[in-house]
């Protein structure tokens, strides 16, 4: 696929140029061979050095204003895989601001799910499996009232999404 795209590439630029293979190859220090079995897209090994030279002798970038084979499958996955990624972390949020509300609602059952999170965090810190910072983050948070949690739950700025994937409530919703 990429020999048949940069031969490809490589041609129309040469033509352009009114340029001959042989030209072309010995400005590049390749041999004309290499550079015949490029332009006819033949799936032959070619180290990237050669294809740098050849590009630099005719002037050209090859991936300026062409993003190559297969780049709008790639950028579309990528598209995708951050549009994945925005839903999960809204689901994250969702499912702390609910759990936040039930903070509030029912304060004797917040004691035990706190103790719960706190045990959590605990087990973390003694096994060391989770970031010092968000033991800390969460030791701190898991220390105010049940009211005062569910506010700061609400908005934690630009922790919230970190503190999210790394919660010592995920037994809430399982």
């Amino acid at each position: 696929m990429l020999s048949r795209h940069y031969g490809s590439l490589i041609r129309k630029e040469r033509l352009a140029r009114g340029l001959t293979q042989t030209a072309v190859a010995s400005t590049a220090r390749v041999s004309r061979t290499i550079l015949s079995q490029l332009e006819q897209g033949k799936p032959h090994p070619v180290q990237t050095d050669v294809l740098d030279r050849i590009f630099q002798a005719l002037g050209i970038d090859p991936t300026a204003g062409d993003p190559g084979p297969g780049a709008a499958a790639i950028l579309e996955e990528r598209r995708r895989a951050r549009l994945e990624h925005q839903l999960k972390l809204e689901r994250q949020r969702v499912r702390h601001l609910r759990l936040a509300a039930e903070l509030t609602a029912n304060p004797k059952k917040a004691r035990q799910q706190i103790a719960a999170a706190k045990n959590r965090v605990g087990l973390w810190a003694r096994n060391r499996t989770c970031s010092p910072l968000y033991i800390k983050r969460w030791t701190e948070l898991l220390a105010l009232s049940p009211g005062e949690l569910a506010r700061r739950m609400a908005s934690l700025g630009e922790w919230e999404d970190a503190l999210f994937q790394n919660t010592p409530w995920s037994s809430e919703w399982i």
